[in-house]
C-alpha cells in the first residue's frame, strides 16, 4: 500500500455539485480522486476531461447504491488513506490534514470522520450512539414529528460539544477517512445494503475487529442534504426502511433475535409515518435530516 489519500465519490445525478466536491477534495490535498458514476443522466461528470490524470470515472453501467459503489472505487485505490464521499460535499480547507491527523495520533482509530454543517452553516449531527431498543424505538416513533424528543436527543447526541474529538460509536458516511488496510480487511462496505445504514454497520464491523471510530469536529465539509431523497422521496423512504430491518437482522444475534418481531412493528410503524408526511409533502426535510450518510 502507497503513501498519500485517495478519494472516491460515489455519483448518482449531483449535477454542478460534484464538480465542487471534486475541486474542494483536490485543493485540501488529495491525490486522487475516483468518481464512481451510478449510471446518471445529467452530464456531471463531464467536467472531469478538464482534470487530467487526477481524476477518473469509473463507470458500473447500472446504480450499484452507495456501498458498493464505494467498494469498486476503492478497487482502483492505492493508497495509505481512502476517503469516501456524497457527491454533495465541499471540504472545508484543512478538514484532510486534520482527519489525518487523527489517524496518525491514534493508532487504534481505523476511521474518522468530519463535522459536517449544513448549507446555512447550522452543524448536522453527523456522529451518533448505537441506540438501545427503547432509544431506537422512541426516535423511530417521535423523530419526525417531535424531533427534540429525549430519544432523538440521545441517539443524535444533541448535546455533544461537535467542535471536539472523541471516541464514537458511529459516523456519518457522507465523509468519511479510513485507512486503507482495514476497509480492505473488513471487505468494505456490506453488499446487503443498497443505501442507508452501510455506514453504521461498517462502523460496527470496524468496532467488533478491535479498532476505534473516532469523530474531529476541527475537520468540517458542508454538505447539501438530500439530493437523491428529494428528487425521489417514496423510493428513498422505502430503502431506508428496508435498510433498517436488514441492519436489524444483521446485528441481531442469539437470544437478541427474539427482538425481531418487535423490531419490525417498529419499522413499520415509521414507514407509515415517513409515506404520510411525505405524502402531505411535509416529511421530505425531516426525513432527509435524519438519513444523511
Amino acid at each position: 500500500m502507497h503513501g498519500g489519500i485517495e478519494a472516491v465519490v460515489v455519483n448518482y445525478n449531483a449535477g454542478v455539485y460534484l464538480e465542487r466536491a471534486v475541486n474542494s477534495l483536490i485543493a485540501d490535498g488529495v491525490d486522487k480522486v475516483w468518481i464512481v458514476d451510478n449510471a446518471s443522466d445529467d452530464g456531471s461528470t463531464a467536467f472531469v476531461a478538464s482534470k487530467g490524470d487526477r481524476v477518473s470515472v469509473v463507470r458500473p453501467g447500472r446504480n450499484l447504491g452507495y456501498g458498493r459503489g464505494a467498494n469498486l472505487g476503492f478497487e482502483k485505490t492505492d493508497s495509505r488513506y481512502l476517503i469516501v464521499s456524497n457527491p454533495d460535499v465541499e471540504v472545508v480547507p484543512g478538514a484532510v490534514g486534520a482527519l489525518v491527523r487523527v489517524l496518525e495520533d491514534n493508532h487504534d482509530c481505523a476511521l474518522v470522520g468530519p463535522r459536517i454543517v449544513n448549507s446555512d452553516g447550522t452543524t448536522y449531527p453527523s456522529v451518533r450512539h448505537f441506540p438501545s431498543l427503547i432509544d431506537a424505538g422512541g426516535h423511530a416513533i417521535l423523530g419526525q414529528v417531535l424531533p427534540n424528543n429525549a430519544f432523538s436527543k440521545r441517539y443524535r447526541m444533541l448535546g455533544v460539544d461537535h467542535t471536539g474529538s472523541f471516541q464514537a460509536d458511529w459516523v456519518s458516511g457522507a465523509f468519511i477517512m479510513v485507512r486503507s488496510d482495514v476497509f480492505k480487511k473488513v471487505g468494505g462496505f456490506s453488499d446487503k445494503f443498497f443505501m442507508y445504514l452501510e455506514d453504521v454497520f461498517l462502523c460496527r464491523t470496524i468496532g467488533d475487529r478491535g479498532y476505534q471510530v473516532r469523530f474531529c469536529g476541527q475537520a468540517v465539509v458542508r454538505h447539501v442534504q438530500g439530493l437523491t431523497t428529494g428528487s425521489r422521496p417514496f423510493r428513498m423512504i422505502f430503502a431506508h426502511h428496508k435498510s433498517l430491518w436488514t441492519y436489524a437482522k444483521l446485528t441481531k444475534n442469539g437470544w437478541r433475535k427474539i427482538q425481531l418481531p418487535l423490531i419490525c412493528i417498529g419499522i413499520l410503524f415509521r414507514l407509515s409515518i415517513s409515506l404520510f408526511l411525505a405524502f402531505l409533502g411535509r416529511g421530505a426535510k425531516n426525513h432527509e435530516q435524519d438519513l444523511t450518510k
